[in-house]
């Protein structure tokens, strides 16, 4: 099989390119950047989708990204479109008649879980042989600048799974599942020592051992519930014999009682009598006292029931009344201050202001010439005299101002109390009490008069009720009249008949005991058959699960068979896995070696030629001295060149049958130029059976290529046109330019 041609359309850099190979070796040539990597990596990206669809996104350009690739073999056609951005694939085959053979359209995400995508991975494997990204990766793709196995884990991990062909299989994991599959069930170890915790198939075998035990038992209780019977009914027989005479002797002795009793109540009448006429006398002395202490109540002008705040609304409506006065007299006394207080001696100062001025002129009428000098000195001299005025009309002024703030602070101080009162009195008049001060202040003085007379009154209440009210009186005495003459009739009529065999009241408490020890004896046979129906009742319900142990044996039996029918099944598997793995690792690991040596002895030119894998499939070579040493002790280029030789045994190991084409992406940059030599000849030899594309930006490949007549693609003078229509042999017309 051989890839045909690569189309792509918006991916990376190629904005619509396209790309045709041939058989055999093909060389696309092109400097750093060019896009080798690119369209190297869009032969993946079309089989099997990309999960990061940003990578490969055309630069500034919204829109669809896709690809195209075209693969041949044996008379076949096979075309797959990808876009790459809704994971939408077309898969066409066709024979050589251009006849479709099989036409798949679908989405098939590289992460989905659709039937779609289900559907193509299983024609992908039928046509391509490969249907994982990373079995191709770790198998036909080769990385830039490396020969070594891409993806998660190291190349060691990689080799357990890839020789399978399937990434999920790994037969170490599949030992360890069935091995922990065998203990689950139980804790024998056929292998080694046994387990400490026992599992499902051991508590199962314990769980028979218990029901077994719990069935032998159930058989002894059926031999006790049989004889527990025959006890139950000689109790039964015992119980209801003395039953029936403990009942004669019970209603006898109840009869002799009531004889006696009748004696005992005519007496107790006769008191009950007596007691209820003394409490007639008694109701009457307590009415009266209680109208006489209700008429005193009235006396005091207070109601009968008092509010719990009334002595509290009455104290503070003195206490306000009180406080009304003292601000009453503070404001008079204010007043007479106000009244008394004198104001500035303006006249004096006026008089004085008279007379100097007065004198002023005299002198200066005597002495005109010097009338600037008597102005400036009566000046001087009136000065003190108004300073002290000013003074004095200061003091006036602040005293008055002070005494006026005292007034309107008492003032506001008399409106607060008078508001307070005005509250105080409606409250007054909502429990019906007149609010006017003679008022209050006769309640205050007999609030604690009618205190003692309601504490009287509840003491006569609390008698009466005792008591009682005299019409209940006056039926008990008339049930007690009638109950008297009924006893007296019933006395007169049984008192001849029983006087003469009726047991004496010395003589009942002896037949009362013998009763009792009768009444005990069968209480306690009573208690004991009782505890005994209990018995019988638990053996019952005990042997009812005779039936249900059977069923739970007969279940855990077959369970067992079935666990142990399973652990020979999974240890039979495992020494069969076992067995086969370490076949596999003595035969086939040892011919895949000695398959990697023979492709290693190509490469290295024979310098190498023996390569082994361990048991946990580390690589190591033969070197010098005839030992053996791990891989990570060679050169960077041996290494190179046994990981080539490694990828191309695992390649036809993974594809028996089919030859697939190789992607190369420059990974022989490490290698010297003998080993460079001896690969490209190794590679041109494997492209007679492979077709091989090989990336590289050594244009100095170009001279071998157009010697070996490889099939050239340069990117650099790569033009985006749409792929030739003309026939594999038109080809070399295209390689003409390298001679």
């Amino acid at each position: 099989m051989i890839l045909r041609s690569l189309e792509l359309k918006h991916f990376g850099k190629f904005t619509e390119a396209a790309f045709e190979f041939r058989r055999g070796l093909n060389l696309v040539v092109g400097p750093n950047e060019a896009g080798k990597s690119t369209l190297m990596e869009a032969v993946p990206a079309v089989l099997f989708g990309l999960r990061n669809k940003e990578r490969f996104k055309s630069w500034g350009r919204q829109g669809s990204s896709s690809a195209a690739l075209v693969l041949e073999s044996r008379g076949r056609t096979v075309r797959v479109e990808r876009d790459l951005l809704t994971d939408r694939v077309t898969l066409v085959e066709r024979d050589d008649l251009y006849h479709v053979l099989y036409s798949f359209e679908g989405k098939a995400a590289p992460q989905g879980r659709s039937s779609e995508r289900v559907e193509y991975l299983e024609q992908l494997a039928r046509i391509f042989g490969i249907a994982e990204e990373d079995v191709f990766r770790a198998s036909l793709f080769f990385g830039q600048g490396t020969l070594e196995i891409s993806g998660q884990g190291a190349l060691t991990g990689k080799l357990k799974t890839l020789l399978s062909g399937f990434v999920e299989v790994d037969y170490d994991k599949v030992l360890h599942s069935l091995t922990e599959d065998y203990f689950a069930i139980t804790r024998e170890n056929p292998w080694g020592k046994d387990k400490t915790r026992g599992r499902e198939l051991d508590d199962i075998r314990g769980r028979l051992a218990e029901v077994e035990v719990r069935w032998f038992e159930s058989q002894e209780k059926l031999k006790e519930l049989a004889a527990l019977r025959e006890r139950l009914d000689a109790l039964k027989a015992g119980i209801e014999s003395d039953g029936a005479e403990y009942a004669k002797g019970e209603r006898y002795l109840a009869w002799v009682r009531k004889q006696w009793h009748l004696g005992e109540k005519e007496e107790s009448l006769r008191r009950d009598f007596n007691r209820v006429n003394r409490q007639v006398g008694k109701i009457a002395e307590l009415q009266q006292e209680r109208s006489r202490l209700a008429e005193e109540m009235k006396k005091t002008g207070l109601p009968a029931d008092i509010p719990e705040d009334l002595p509290s609304i009455l104290t503070e409506a003195e206490k306000i009344r009180k406080e009304l006065v003292g601000l009453q007299g503070e404001s008079a006394a204010l007043r007479q201050q106000l009244l008394a207080q004198r104001g500035a001696p303006w006249r004096l100062a006026g008089g004085a202001s008279l007379v100097l001025a007065a004198l002023a002129a005299v002198l200066g009428w005597i002495w005109s010439g010097r009338l600037v000098q008597i102005l400036m000195g009566t000046g001087l001299l009136l000065a003190p005299v108004w300073g002290w005025f000013l003074w004095r009309l200061g003091l006036c002024r602040s005293e008055r101002s002070r005494l006026q703030g005292q007034a309107q602070i008492l003032e506001r101080q008399r409106e607060e109390a008078q508001g307070r009162l005005a509250a105080l009195d409606e409250r007054f008049e909502r429990i019906g009490l007149s609010p006017s001060a003679v008022e209050i202040v006769r309640m205050q003085k007999n609030l604690e008069r009618h205190r003692q007379l309601a504490d009287k009154l509840r003491d006569v209440a609390s008698a009466l009720k005792v008591l009682e009210d005299s019409d209940e009186l006056g039926r008990e005495k008339e049930n007690l009249t009638r109950e008297m003459a009924v006893l007296d009739e019933r006395l007169e009529q049984q008192r001849p008949l029983h006087r003469d065999g009726l047991l004496s009241p010395e003589e009942l408490p002896e037949a009362e005991e013998k009763l009792r020890a009768l009444g005990e004896s069968l209480r306690l046979r009573e208690a004991e058959l009782l505890e005994m129906t209990r018995r019988e009742a638990a053996l019952h319900g005990e042997l009812s699960r005779t039936e249900e142990l059977e069923e739970e044996g007969e279940r855990l039996k077959e369970r067992e068979s079935v666990l142990a029918r399973r652990k020979e099944a999974l240890a039979l598997g495992r020494d069969l896995l076992s067995g086969a793995v370490d076949e596999f690792r003595r035969t086939y690991l040892g011919r895949f070696a000695a398959d990697i040596g023979r492709n290693l002895a190509l490469v290295t030119g024979g310098c190498y030629a023996e390569a082994r894998l361990g048991e946990d499939m580390s690589i190591s070579l033969r070197g010098k001295g005839n030992s053996w040493q791990p891989v990570e002790h060679f050169s960077r280029g041996t290494i190179d060149a046994l990981y080539f030789a490694l990828r191309l045994s695992l390649t036809r190991h993974l594809s028996p049958g089919r030859h697939l084409p190789l992607l190369l992406d420059d990974p022989l940059v490490n290698l010297d130029r003998f080993r460079l030599s001896e690969t490209l000849k190794m590679l041109e030899l494997l492209s007679r059976e492979h077709q091989v594309v090989l990336f590289a930006h050594d244009e100095n490949l170009l001279r071998r290529a157009a010697r070996d007549r490889w099939h050239v693609v340069s990117l650099a003078e790569m033009k985006n046109h749409p792929p030739s229509t003309d026939q594999e042999r038109s080809e070399d017309v295209g390689q003409l330019y390298l001679l």
